[in-house]
């Protein structure tokens, strides 16, 4: 006997439509495996750690998409997480299903339970996996629970995780040195606690000897704390490109914010511009140098 959805299920469906479309051939095995999940739910566990071999592990395809609340490149997503996703949506998953999936299942299985957040509403078992992400360094599911789509600046936005977890998700963009652009709009939630955060780290890092995230500069620019405008001016000096390029990008947006900042930032880009060797970043210090 199916047992009957418990209270506080969670649940974001994708249209069937929209699903068929997406998954193209594999869309008739989702209907199958749908199919035996509403007669009994309890096969879940059973059924989910198949899908990669059943259904396949290619790239969905077609770049970045809306779907339902979501924003997700779908070069990223693979057949068998875009299925999984399908499958918990359509039976009303519970929280308690989802981590009990999580706890007990593979590499892979994670990676599929954290992709299909993104179509699940925001609540306990966002908190609860994007925790589970913050605690691991395994970089599929990292890349699975924060990166390709917007479900962490949603998340964020929602206040589905408190800003101290929020602030150390971010963080851990910078530990891992993964590039922010992948988690959408996540840079709109810059904040001076963020930065202090990011600035102990680069000074940790520099101490040490290793390489300092480049986003750092970005962020710094968008939320400053104390001592971010020397290391933005530093970085223009800096003799890795993509730092330069990332200082330049952050004083952008601190002179847009600080008129007082503004003169100094000026003076400083027409000192460099003429030594500056690359183009594009030419280009950056052209635009800080008109104050």
């Amino acid at each position: 006997m199916t047992a009957a959805p418990a209270a506080g299920m969670v649940r974001r469906p994708m249209s069937k439509s929209e699903t068929h479309d997406l998954l193209g051939p594999a869309a008739a095995l989702a209907d199958e495996l749908l199919h035996e999940l509403q007669k009994d739910r309890t096969r879940l566990p059973v059924l989910f750690p198949g899908l990669p071999r059943r259904t396949g592990k290619n790239a969905i395809g077609g770049g970045v998409r809306k779907i339902g609340d979501a924003t997700v490149d779908l070069d990223a997503f693979r057949t068998c997480d875009l299925v999984a996703a399908h499958l918990v949506a359509s039976i009303d998953a519970t929280e308690a299903e989802l981590v009990d999936l999580f706890s007990h299942g593979d590499l892979e299985e994670r990676a599929m339970l954290l992709r299909s957040l993104n179509f699940l509403p925001l609540g306990g078992i966002t908190n609860n996996l994007l925790g589970e992400a913050l605690r691991t360094n395994v970089v599929l599911h990292l890349e699975a629970a924060m990166c390709d789509s917007d479900l962490l600046a949603r998340t964020i936005a929602a206040g589905a995780v408190d800003a101290d977890t929020a602030n150390r998700l971010l963080l851990k963009f910078a530990f891992i040195d993964m590039d922010l652009t992948r988690a959408f709009g996540a840079e709109s939630h810059a904040s001076e606690t963020l930065s202090t955060m990011l600035q102990d780290l680069a000074t940790e890092r520099e101490a040490a000897g290793r390489s300092v995230w480049r986003h750092t500069y970005r962020m710094l620019g968008l939320a400053p704390c104390a001592g971010a405008f020397a290391r933005l001016l530093g970085g223009l000096e800096h003799g890795d490109d993509g730092v330069r390029q990332a200082a330049a990008d952050g004083l952008l947006a601190l002179r847009a914010s600080d008129s007082d900042a503004a003169t100094l930032i000026a003076q400083f880009a027409r000192e460099r511009s003429p030594r500056e060797p690359r183009a594009a970043i030419k280009k950056q210090l052209e635009q800080l140098a008109t104050n």
